[in-house]
């Protein structure tokens, strides 16, 4: 559980600088007023999923996954389907307490996420 925690601490500083960068583009198209539209906050949460399914369907490894040597990959060791990626990271991103509390008290240490994508996350040695 440390490695996917720290990996995921890894992604989420880079993501928000993403974020950063796409809220000042959106910032000053928007004459330099904040933006409070539905749609801004839903363009975040896309671009998090395409951070996540780009990694995870190439290599299946984000920079965070990398650093902490832990890789994404299906049930039978082969790269995981866009359906497994959007299915990992809509549960994992909405139900994350929950996905966590499963996580502790599963025999295989698995966390809910993957249990419904049908992944698992394996330690990663070159």
């Amino acid at each position: 559980m440390f490695r996917r925690s720290a990996s995921f601490l890894y992604d989420c500083l880079l993501l928000i600088a993403l974020f950063f960068i796409i809220t000042a583009i959106a910032i000053a198209f928007n004459h330099g007023e904040a933006i409070q539209s539905p749609a801004y906050y839903f363009a975040l949460y896309l671009v998090g999923f395409l951070f996540f399914d780009w990694f995870w369907r190439h290599g299946g490894q984000t920079l965070g996954m990398s650093a902490w040597r832990i890789r994404v990959e299906g049930r039978q060791h082969e790269s995981i389907s866009f359906q497994q990626s959007l299915i990992r990271y809509l549960s994992g991103s909405l139900l994350f307490i929950f996905t966590l509390f499963y996580m502790l008290f599963n025999d295989d240490n698995t966390a809910l996420h993957d249990k419904l994508s049908k992944t698992r996350i394996v330690l990663y040695y070159k």
